[in-house]
Parts: C-alpha cells; structure tokens; sequence
C-alpha cells in the first residue's frame, strides 16, 4: 500500500514550483534593467542616401552605424528617429541628441558641437545624359529649374552663386524624380548623395551625368549646444579609440566607394 504524502510536504513542493519561474523572471527582469542601465542617447535624422536610410523600421546606412556605434562606445543606450530634414535639424538644436551626419560649414560652426568626420563630399550638378549639358555653375546658369535640398547648405550656395533658377523640394528622392521624369534641367546634391539616391531608386548610372565639382563639403555627427561638456568628452575620445581600432574605416567604407 503506497504511503500518503504529508500535507507539510505537499505545500513545500507546490510553493518551491511556482517559486521557480518567478525566479527565473526576476533574473530576466534584473537582466534587461543591467542592459538598460546605459543613459539613453538620441540619434536624429533624415534619410539621405547614402549616410542614412531607414530600413524595417529602423536606421541603416553607414552614417546611422557609425553614430550607434559611436553612442555604445561612448557608453550610451543609442535610440534613432527618422524625421524630415528641417524637423531633425530643429530636434539638434532644442533636444540633447546626435545627428550622424550634418554638413560643417562656417554658419554653422558655433551653432552646433562637432564630434568627428563622417566623409568628405564635393557638390555637382546632376544632368541627363541625353539632355541639356551643365558642365559646371555658369552653364548651370541656362538651366530653366535646378532642383535642390530645401534648407541645406547647398541652398545657399546656389544664391551665393547668382543662380536664381532653383526650386527647393523636401527630400532628394523627390528631386532625382524630378531630374529622372525631366521636370527639372539639373538637380544640385553633393556627388555621393546623388548618385547613391539615383541607384536607390533603380535609375539607370548610365543616364545620370555629373558637372565639374562646384564646392567641398564635409560630413560631421553633430551635437545639440547643451548636450552635456563631459557626455560630449566620452563621445569624442570613443569617436578617436574607432579611428585608431579600424572601426571608423571599416564603416565608411561604402562612401569612399562611392566617389
């Protein structure tokens, strides 16, 4: 005859069971917290091919790897919003947040703090191969329209220029469409921007022709005016420990490609 067990031990064994995976979701929860435990620092940006894309509801492209890498070297919690350009460059300047690749020019050389080069690119116009030629600004000058960037710097640097046939669009995609369907003349973008948006985009290379380079601009990461001094500290010396471990070179790769 088998023995019954006593209540006493049944209670134990019962308590110690639904004790075990309490247990085990502590340990998960205390898991997540220590890996949550990093500060949280904000990436903002539009997409521009191609520094930034926006891929499976994320961020992609070297320029975003290189500010999240950056960001968990620095000791940060990276987190990315893709924005429109004139709403991420607002977010810079009112947030305390990264942007992974702005150009540097002088207007903005005390607006903003600067972390470390992205890439160095030359502004072009970009004409169709069997339409009207723009070998360099004073040609550009007979174009009926040159789509452009609204609010960049390149903007400004077609009123420099004198030219006062430009028609500013929101994004790039929509200005290689505007050259593609010969809505426009030219489309004034920086060389590795326009030509990574025209693939992008499925376009023919073969179509797509360049003018001589018109300015040299500079890709930097960004930071807001109040992003703390010592946050800033640890992003700049782990923007350097990337230089010199090979990291930096390995990301940016694709751009250099490009030229």
């Amino acid at each position: 005859m088998r023995r019954a067990i006593p209540l006493q031990q049944l209670l134990m064994a019962m308590i110690l069971l639904l004790a075990a995976p309490a247990a085990g979701a502590q340990t998960a929860d205390t898991a997540g917290t220590a890996a949550d435990s990093r500060p949280e620092l904000r990436i903002v940006s539009p997409v521009r091919l191609p520094y930034v894309a926006e891929q499976d509801g994320g961020a992609a492209g070297p320029a975003a790897e290189l500010a999240m890498e950056l960001a968990r070297e620095a000791g940060f919690s990276p987190t990315v919003r893709i924005m429109p350009f004139q709403r991420a460059v607002l977010a810079l300047e009112r947030e305390k947040a990264i942007y992974p690749a702005l150009l540097r020019t002088p207007d903005r050389e005390r607006k903003y703090v600067w972390i470390g080069e992205v890439h160095a690119d030359q502004a072009r116009f970009f004409f169709l191969a069997d339409g009207p030629a723009f070998p360099d600004a004073e040609a550009a000058r007979q174009a009926s329209a040159i789509t452009i960037l609204r609010g960049s710097e390149l903007q400004k640097t077609l009123a420099t220029l004198g030219l006062g046939n430009a028609e500013p669009n929101a994004s790039e995609i929509d200005n290689a469409r505007l050259l593609r369907h010969r809505r426009v003349d030219a489309w004034f973008a920086l060389d590795a921007v326009g030509r990574a948006t025209w693939r992008e985009l499925g376009y023919d290379p073969a179509l797509l022709r360049a003018s001589a380079p018109v300015d040299d601009f500079s890709f930097w990461i960004a930071a807001s005016p109040n992003l703390p001094a010592d946050a800033v500290a640890r992003l700049r010396a782990a923007y350097q420990t990337m230089r010199r471990d090979g990291r930096y070179a390995r990301i940016v790769a694709p751009l250099a490609a490009l030229n």
